[in-house]
């Protein structure tokens, strides 16, 4: 008959302190492994709201000039400016520019132009002498979208009833490029309990764009400071050379 031994008293206390030792060593990995993970999604968000963000700043501002007038109002949590839209070029002048109701034909080049839409038309009246160009302000107070250039391709009547004063002072040649536009502003404010940066057409209401956006310790999450052709900060619209974007994201670990 053969004596079978258990385990001692002492082995099995030993087997269970070196099973909870790997229970809680495997447990502060997975731990570690999960606020690393935590970590780099939230980083990863932030790096993405803040590109995202500066993708759409820099699009919009890319064309402005403020000698042109393209700079509205200025602060340094918000910006409003004359952004360009559609783009088409002068096929002919119809009767014109100088008659009591001004017509342009105008070949369009990306997206129709529609009625009341703001624009400026390039005038120019001596080609070989640039102090004589102007860009006209005008608004389309009616646009025929049914005809077409001498060469056939796609164009539009647009007509300026009422604003042959804006047309006299200047010649507008075939071939001149005529350019809609709409004040937009951008600037942050509060989107589901949070900050996004976001955009406004004057007098329509505020739109969430990207988000969100919130710097630390009171610091915003959009700045914009204005510099001139000197170098210095500047609050004048007019002198404004150069943008500098501030963009703020960040993410608590969890």
């Amino acid at each position: 008959m053969n004596a079978r031994r258990g385990f001692s008293l002492v082995e099995l206390l030993v087997v269970i302190l070196l099973g909870t030792l790997l229970l809680v060593s495997t447990y502060q990995v997975l731990i570690t492994n999960r606020r690393v993970f935590t970590i780099q999604n939230s980083k990863v968000a932030t790096q993405q709201n803040t590109r995202a963000a500066m993708d759409v700043l820099f699009t919009e501002l890319r064309e402005v000039s403020s000698a042109g007038g393209d700079v509205v109002s200025m602060a340094s949590s918000s910006l409003s400016v004359r952004a360009m839209r559609e783009i088409g070029v002068v096929c002919d002048a119809l009767n014109g520019t100088h008659a009591s109701t001004p017509q342009l034909l105008v070949r369009t080049l990306i997206d129709v132009f529609e009625a009341q839409d703001s624009v400026y038309v390039f005038a120019d009246n001596d080609e070989f002498v640039t102090t004589d160009d102007e860009w006209i302000r005008a608004y389309v107070s009616a646009n025929d979208t049914t005809v077409t250039c001498a060469d056939g391709s796609r164009a539009q009547r647009m007509t300026f009833s009422g604003q042959s004063g804006a047309f006299s002072a200047d010649s507008v040649s075939n071939g001149a490029p005529v350019r809609s536009f709409e004040h937009m502003t951008y600037s942050l404010d509060t989107y589901n309990s949070e900050t996004y940066l976001g955009r406004s057409v004057a007098g329509g209401s505020w739109v969430p764009l990207v988000g969100p956006l919130t710097g630390r310790s009171g610091r915003p999450g959009l700045e914009f400071t204005f510099i001139d052709g000197s170098g210095s900060t500047t609050g004048v619209p007019a002198d404004v050379r150069q943008i500098d974007v501030t963009l703020r994201s960040w993410a608590p670990a969890r």
